[in-house]
């Protein structure tokens, strides 16, 4: 593992523990026991880094999730583990770090939510496209504004904007906006595996 490779791995561990705003670059290079100069031979500043952490954070987000699609028995059963895996996510990362991301490195948030380094829009409408083979989504959706639609409901769980501040936990919000989204394109078959699912999971967002 080179330099760059591992301060990025190291940076994203403490970002996500932490927030970004509290870790410093001389924090970095502490935890990492080398000097800050050798950091900033890697990155010019804390935006470069940033970039290359949520790179690589996504990176390997998106073979986690290609591996779960081929792994389940269907598309029901793929959206269920992906929620597990935030579930687990949720837990295990500072609740701060999307806001320090959008509050003080905007500009970088920008860049990679453009680049789709953040919100991937491939991997959901792949889903709704399989959905739609496995007759568990109906047909006549356009898979193109149901797909916008799932991300608008997916940002409501981490957005103060419209709901108040702390009122809702994100399981509330999740049953309330995401699973009757889904139920409202799923056929007759695939309301029934949601409610199996929603069931089976033990889902807790409550963080």
């Amino acid at each position: 593992m080179d330099y760059r490779e591992r301060i990025t791995e190291e940076a994203a561990v403490l970002f996500m523990k932490y927030g970004i705003r509290a870790v410093t670059m001389d924090s970095i290079a502490h935890h990492l026991g080398m000097s800050k100069r050798t950091i900033y031979e890697q990155f010019a500043d804390k935006d470069e880094l940033l970039r290359s952490v949520v790179r690589n954070m996504t990176h390997r987000q998106k073979e986690v999730f290609l591996d779960i699609m081929k792994e389940s028995d269907n598309v029901i059963e793929t959206i269920f583990r992906i929620l597990t895996l935030a579930s687990s996510h949720f837990k295990t990362t500072n609740p701060t770090y999307l806001m320090d991301l959008k509050k003080y490195h905007y500009r970088v948030y920008e860049e990679i939510c453009q680049k789709g380094d953040i919100r991937n829009m491939e991997m959901t409408e792949e889903i709704l496209n399989r959905g739609i083979k496995e007759k568990i989504f109906r047909s006549d959706i356009n898979v193109e504004i149901v797909n916008a639609g799932i991300h608008g409901a997916i940002d409501m769980t981490k957005d103060d904007q419209y709901l108040p501040e702390g009122k809702y936990s994100r399981m509330e919000i999740i049953e309330n906006l995401l699973f009757n989204y889904l139920i409202g394109i799923s056929t007759p078959q695939g309301q029934e595996l949601i409610n199996k699912y929603k069931n089976k999971e033990n889902l807790e967002f409550n963080v």
